[in-house]
């Protein structure tokens, strides 16, 4: 979830230099069709981009406060369940110290199934065991066997 709302926030942020680049250039026009005797032409073209400008404006303003709420609300739950991303199982490597591994399977950030680095290891699945239930967390223990029951 975490790198949901830093992307959603990465994008705003993106939207906002873009009308910014588009409203600038439109300013340029503006100055140039304010320099010369106004047509007919040059009023409604005028009018065209300070209507298109004005309503750039109001979406960045709408952009800049949603970034601000979201990154507001990062900060606020930045310790909630909700925020702890599991790891991508390819960010894994088998080769790092299995204690390391072990707490990522502990704490939920990587998910004990088939694509686990150590789902073959019968030493870690027994370790998980032992740790789940030394904790108390027999829901986990029936997790851990139920998943081992459907793959054989």
């Amino acid at each position: 979830m975490k790198k949901v709302v830093k992307e959603m926030i990465e994008l705003l942020k993106n939207q906002v230099k873009h009308n910014l680049e588009i409203i600038n250039r439109n300013e340029d026009l503006i100055r140039n069709l304010t320099s010369h005797a106004g047509s007919e032409e040059q009023i409604a073209a005028f009018r065209q981009y300070y209507m298109e400008n004005k309503n750039l404006l109001a979406e960045n303003n709408d952009f800049t406060n949603l970034q601000l709420t979201l990154i507001k609300f990062m900060a606020k739950y930045k310790h909630s369940e909700l925020f702890n991303d599991p790891a991508s199982l390819d960010e894994v490597d088998p080769r790092q110290d299995p204690g390391y591994v072990f707490e990522l399977t502990v704490t939920g950030k990587i998910p004990y199934t088939p694509g686990h680095p150590f789902f073959e290891s019968p030493d870690f699945f027994y370790q998980l065991m032992e740790h789940f239930e030394k904790t108390e967390q027999y829901e986990k223990c029936k997790e851990l066997i139920e998943v081992k029951k459907e793959i054989h």
